[in-house]
């Protein structure tokens, strides 16, 4: 294809059918795709149909039984992600041309994310630099991965259980979740408490606490000991779950580092009868192919100087 060719292609092709395409993709049909994109389901197939005819291929294998891309479908998929990457990191850098002193960092982390590594980071990051201005935005560890894989976020702090190929990860430190019941409990302050009464109590806990969620670990512990009730409370915020916990609505997932206060203050009992105890990485997670201002790179430079200070075993919590 020679320039003019490719002009006249780039000319003629409706962008707005390349982001349609990818949040298919993304909802894994027309039907779920239609409700996210607030329009009606025919609209979205004619989009597909209308993308597939410009680009002269299939790009959905309608013979299959399951949403399936084609191989070209996979290519054109892949290069939507990138298309959309740039675009919109596209108001931040033309903000950062303008005025790099005052340029903006956008952090996304789930709820319970508590280290004096980050408190140290932003400390240094406000004081070198009082002029830009941060924001964090709490979402699941999954949303962050995703997030930061389309150049969304600046950064992204989250509970890693799996490395998705593109991005680099540093781990600011481990942690373990325990069980705990609250001062609203029968079982609070009892040391004597055996596995089968905690089997038999109401559960609360977070949406991600599932089998391939992202505390699937904690789960397959819990489900090993038999911990198997259907929740009765749910909470992406930690604040939340740990209120039903307090007031006994049902026991519930902590991290034992965040909880052990709480503990301290008489409003949460830990569990002890369940001792198995798995470990989650808290990981900084970068793209490397994320295009930058000043501030964004000072403040992962300074948190990664943080992290570096204190050996991996002391801030194992």
């Amino acid at each position: 294809m020679n320039r003019t060719d490719i002009e006249h292609f780039c000319r003629n092709l409706d962008w707005n059918l390349l982001f349609s395409f990818m949040i298919i993709v993304e909802e894994e049909g027309v039907t779920r795709a239609a409700s996210r994109l607030l329009v009606s389901q025919p609209a979205v197939t004619n989009s597909l149909k209308r993308l597939e005819s410009h680009l002269d291929c299939t790009l959905v294998d309608r013979s299959a039984s399951e949403f399936t891309l084609t191989p070209t479908g996979q290519i054109v998929y892949e290069e939507c992600q990138e298309i959309y990457s740039a675009v919109s990191r596209m108001a931040g850098v033309l903000r950062t041309v303008r005025d790099e002193v005052t340029g903006h960092v956008s952090i996304e982390a789930p709820t319970h994310v508590e280290s004096p590594i980050l408190d140290a980071a932003l400390v240094r990051f406000h004081k070198s630099h009082p002029k830009a201005t941060l924001s964090i935005k709490v979402v699941t560890s999954g949303d962050v991965i995703t997030s930061v894989k389309r150049k969304n976020a600046s950064c992204g702090l989250a509970l890693v259980t799996e490395r998705p190929a593109g991005l680099e990860y540093e781990v600011i430190y481990r942690e373990r979740f325990a069980l705990y019941c609250g001062y609203g409990s029968d079982l609070f302050g009892r040391n004597d408490i055996t596995l089968e009464e905690i089997c038999h109590q109401p559960y609360v806990t977070f949406p991600t606490d599932i089998v391939g969620g992202e505390l699937h670990n904690f789960t397959l512990a819990r489900q090993k000991y038999g911990i198997n009730s259907p929740p009765v409370g749910r909470s992406y915020h930690l604040e939340e779950l740990r209120r039903f916990i307090e007031i006994g609505i049902g026991i519930g997932p902590h991290p034992v580092h965040v909880a052990q206060r709480f503990v301290d203050q008489g409003r949460l009992w830990q569990l002890t009868a369940f001792d198995d105890l798995p470990v989650f990485e808290l990981c900084l997670v970068t793209n490397p192919r994320t295009r930058l201002n000043h501030a964004e790179k000072a403040f992962i430079r300074i948190l990664q100087e943080e992290i570096a200070k204190i050996p991996l075993p002391d801030r194992s919590y």
